[in-house]
């Protein structure tokens, strides 16, 4: 009975059913786990304000220091500070691509849902037309077009970059959220790597003034 050939569009259903319920629930999870990149930026955001205040003010008052860290010291915790600083700015970065790229999904699926409904409408009378006088007309909404059309006026290399990614994640149904996800792993490992120097700068600091 399983294998009756009457029985496969059901088991056909089902599975498309069962795969498309699983992959909502994925993207789901990726949906939710994008919005930490909003409070790491927070933490960035926060931690390189303080380092650039911490700078200025070892900036302004080296000549107090200097005997106190000595020259090696001073430079050594210098270089931490800027080394948290770079790491600040490359996770804001991180974290604006990430927005970009959350905020552009939500419009597009928005929109994209909107139209394909109206779409699905029209098409559903043009093949009642087509069945009544009897004609075979090609529908459904042409992706290759519709692509082709969105590169046109972008940069070369940003057309090159969307291929390349198509083509690397061809039917994954995830395709959408992997240059999510990857940003925010980027964003989150740039902001630890931003504290993790601005330790080092306390413990140099402090190791310097006891030596």
């Amino acid at each position: 009975m399983i294998d009756d050939p009457k029985t496969e569009p059901l088991r056909e259903w089902n599975r498309l059913a069962r795969e498309n319920t699983e992959n909502a629930i994925v993207s789901s999870m990726f949906e939710a786990a994008s919005k930490a990149s909003a409070p790491i930026e927070t933490f960035a955001t926060w931690l390189l304000v303080g380092t650039a205040a911490v700078a200025s003010f070892i900036i302004t008052n080296a000549d107090k220091l200097l005997p106190l860290v000595k020259q090696r010291g001073f430079i050594t915790c210098g270089a931490f500070l800027c080394f948290s600083c770079v790491f600040g700015l490359l996770s804001k970065i991180y974290a604006l691509l990430c927005k970009i790229g959350i905020d552009t999904d939500v419009a597009v699926r928005k929109t994209f849902l909107e139209h394909l409904a109206k779409y699905e409408d029209e098409e559903k009378k043009i093949k009642e037309g087509a069945e009544f006088w009897g004609i075979n007309l090609q529908t459904g909404i042409r992706l290759e077009r519709i692509l082709t059309e969105f590169y046109a006026p972008l940069p070369k290399l940003t057309v090159w970059l969307a291929v390349r990614h198509l083509k690397r994640n061809a039917g994954n149904p995830q395709i959408g959220y992997l240059p999510i996800i990857k940003n925010l792993n980027t964003q989150g490992m740039l902001a630890f790597l931003q504290a993790l120097s601005f330790l080092g700068f306390l413990v140099t600091g402090f190791m310097y003034a006891v030596i």
